[in-house]
């Protein structure tokens, strides 16, 4: 009891991190694993499904900000822009490289009709959070002919969230509060698009669900300015550290 009161007395004079959704979730994930990543410099190896998912954000960005209008040139995107890593084989990179391709394509017909505007391809926001401070990266924000705005999150995985899954996912809340306090504007809409599917999957988030996720936010930072990376070993068969951790016990 003593040692957490003298642990919680001394974080209050450190001085502020920075912290993200990507930290906090490693965190959560496991606290070995934030500490392996953040503050060890271990980099996670790519994989099919990562170097998928780079591709096709740096192509809807790049076809995007440049404004550009027909197939050819978002095409011609995903081929600057295609990450050929961590593939077994030639035929596997191929293989993918068709899906994403596909991917794009209906993207692209789903859009032909979009009436909104899109205002904001990968932004980047930065807001204080208490005594530390919240970085990130929004795919895409949109305002509605009706003056409303959107937030959208790609997905390129093979999975379709349930509802309840998006309505409590600590992303878009963080989005959410990055908006109202960094980008001048409440969403009125947060939108996961799964592209490997084509369908959009929309949430909100109220008041208490925002103060809720402040709550969380902060507790998870000042575990991590507390120096607490105890690992979570029930998580090992799932990391990505698996084989080289030391505190792995899924070697």
């Amino acid at each position: 009891m003593f040692k957490e009161l003298a642990r919680r007395f001394s974080s209050l004079f450190k001085p502020g991190i920075e912290i993200s959704f990507s930290r906090i979730n490693a965190y959560q994930f496991c606290p070995c694993k934030y500490k392996l990543i953040y503050l060890k410099g271990q980099k996670v190896q790519p994989t099919p499904y990562i170097s998928l998912g780079i591709s096709i954000h740096r192509t809807l960005e790049d076809f995007h900000s440049r404004k550009a209008g027909d197939i050819e040139e978002l095409i011609d995107s995903y081929n600057k822009s295609w990450k050929n890593e961590g593939f077994n084989s030639p035929q596997q990179a191929y293989e993918f490289f068709e899906k994403g391709r596909r991917m794009l394509e209906n993207y692209f017909r789903e859009n032909l009709s979009l009436k909104s505007e899109i205002l904001h391809v990968e932004k980047e926001f930065s807001f204080e959070f208490g005594k530390n401070r919240m970085r990130g990266i929004i795919d895409r924000i949109d305002r509605h002919p009706d003056g409303t705005f959107e937030v959208i999150d790609y997905k390129t995985h093979n999975e379709i969230w349930k509802q309840e899954k998006a309505d409590a996912d600590l992303q878009m809340s963080i989005y959410a509060l990055a908006c109202e306090r960094a980008l001048g504007f409440k969403p009125d809409v947060l939108t996961y698009y799964f592209l490997a599917f084509g369908k959009k999957l929309v949430t909100r988030r109220t008041r208490e669900q925002l103060e809720s996720a402040v709550r969380t936010v902060q507790s998870t930072a000042e575990k991590i300015s507390g120096g607490l990376f105890a690992p979570d070993k029930a998580a090992c068969p799932r990391c990505d550290f698996r084989k080289t951790c030391s505190e792995s016990n899924a070697r």
